[in-house]
């Protein structure tokens, strides 16, 4: 399954539930340390990339006119057992704008995937001790992260407040772990009881079966007016928009 690096919010969460991921442990732990470090965003810059102790993996890049400040971004939610490479922006646009800029960008994999934020405290303030030592201590920090992340970048600064100058989450489930998937809890009970009565919203014992079923109710329930009102229903429990991403049709 793919990762969701942006966008793990009330919208994907009640799917997630079904499919008997979103709430299981950690994954397995990220994979060793790539031979190379990626190429650079911006022709020039120094990338440097590596493993931690617990075998996170991490990325840097800093630009040939460093002005001080380093971006210290929180990747989103990936799959348990997914790829899970180390992350130092969101996307090679913003992270080109920040470098030209002169912004360093640091980031890690996290230990593992899945619900990660236990794992990932400590995983990222690691990386900044790497930037420190193989780069420099930055005058200003700054925390940013999408969804997952943003949830992690408002553990970051909680945790570790004498670490970071500033922290931008975005679309994060600030919320909490708990207020998260209690409401995932009630679309996809909602679902269940509107939509597909054989779906299993709690002690899932086939997860790819029964995302697979729900998937299938939910197309048929499409095919008409009554079947739309009571996916709408749903889907309104869970605060999910019809329409959220420019590449959605």
């Amino acid at each position: 399954m793919p990762s969701f690096p942006r966008r793990l919010t009330a919208a994907l969460a009640p799917a997630l539930l079904l499919a008997g991921v979103a709430l299981a442990a950690p994954g397995v732990a990220a994979a060793a340390s790539p031979a190379a470090c990626p190429a650079p965003i911006v022709a020039g810059d120094t990338v440097l990339c590596g493993s931690l102790q617990d075998g996170a993996t991490y990325l840097i890049e800093v630009p040939a006119q460093w002005n001080r400040t380093l971006f210290l971004y929180s990747h989103g939610y990936v799959t348990p057992g997914g790829n899970n490479p180390a992350q130092d922006v969101g996307d090679p646009v913003t992270g080109g704008w920040l470098l030209s800029h002169g912004y360093a960008l640091a980031g890690s994999s996290y230990s593992s995937t899945g619900w990660a934020i236990e794992q990932a405290l400590p995983d990222q303030v690691a990386t900044l001790d790497q930037f420190a030592a193989q780069v420099g201590t930055p005058q200003h920090t700054i925390a940013w992260g999408h969804s997952l992340g943003g949830i992690i970048t408002a553990g970051l600064i909680q945790t570790y407040p004498n670490r970071f100058s500033a922290a931008l989450p975005m679309c994060g489930v600030l919320a909490g772990g708990v207020a998260t998937w209690n409401t995932a809890l009630d679309g996809a009970f909602a679902f269940q009881q509107l939509v597909d009565p054989s779906v299993q919203v709690t002690g899932i014992t086939n997860p790819g079966a029964n995302l697979q079923g729900a998937e299938a109710a939910i197309a048929a329930a499409q095919a008409t007016p009554a079947g739309k009102a009571r996916i709408a229903l749903a889907a309104a429990l869970g605060d999910t928009p019809g329409w959220f991403t420019p590449l959605s049709p």
